[in-house]
């Protein structure tokens, strides 16, 4: 997505959340997120050993369109879990991927894995609703956020007690990510912003930039095992696949499959 369409999602986005916001002022929503059981540690799965896969739940996007017409995300997410996923991602935007706090809430009912919210997050309120509905931690994308509006939400993250994954599309993001120390997680998102291609080789010049005290995702581009294998070898120690799973008939098969 080019920065003028993140924007634009983020501009239809403010509508709904001064509407959350007059229904429940964000005192009393912290009060509930604050009460609500904290998941397992997201970024806790990626300092073990092995190759750790976020299953995404991922409905539609505005590049792609529709992904999975048949989209039951606690049906999805028992499966994904069953079938060796380390953590799972759930899209929570409902204007362009079809996505839901409720698919949030429905997933943290099903399953025990940690679980990231993944959205255009602008705004504390908005982590105060993950930590509400049940995430582990929240997605932070360098792109839509300028240093001083990163470094805030990434702290009041921590003081919710989630994690951050840090989305970067190049090095500059990465060293802007990498500055903030809360941030452990730090997520190569190779698409180009302007065409939606990917440059394989970027992705993993991308990877190995990321700073060793920090856990490396590779967010796209993955296909099968030999792609899994080209981004561990490139510093990958998280791996988020979306379409590849959501696509498949059975995507708990397909999980395996790419485990096994």
């Amino acid at each position: 997505m080019s920065a003028s369409i993140l924007h634009a999602i983020v501009d239809r986005l403010k509508p709904d959340l001064e509407a959350a916001r007059s229904r429940l002022p964000f005192a009393d929503l912290a009060v509930a997120a604050r009460r609500s059981p904290r998941r397992m540690s997201f970024a806790a799965v990626f300092r073990r050993p092995g190759r750790h896969i976020i299953a995404e739940l991922k409905a539609a996007s505005p590049s792609r369109g529709v992904i999975r017409a048949d989209f039951h995300p606690d049906r999805l997410a028992a499966g994904l879990e069953a079938n060796g996923a380390a953590a799972l991602s759930v899209l929570t935007e409902p204007h362009y991927f079809h996505g839901s706090p409720e698919y949030l809430r429905l997933t943290a009912a099903t399953v025990k894995l940690p679980l990231l919210r993944k959205d255009f997050i602008f705004d504390p309120y908005q982590i105060a609703e993950a930590r509400r509905d049940g995430a582990s931690a929240v997605l932070l994308i360098a792109a839509l956020l300028p240093d001083g509006r990163l470094r805030e939400l990434a702290a009041v993250a921590a003081g919710f007690g989630l994690d951050v994954l840090g989305e970067a599309h190049d090095e500059a993001e990465i060293s802007r990510l990498a500055a903030i120390d809360s941030i452990a997680l730090i997520g190569v998102n190779a698409r180009n912003l302007r065409d939606f291609s990917i440059d394989r080789d970027r992705m993993s010049r991308l990877l190995a930039a990321v700073p060793a005290d920090r856990i490396a995702v590779a967010e796209s581009a993955i296909r099968d095992r030999a792609d899994l294998e080209r981004l561990a070898e490139s510093g990958a120690r998280g791996f988020l696949i979306g379409e590849t799973l959501m696509r498949a008939a059975d995507p708990g098969l397909r999980l395996r499959e790419l485990l096994s």
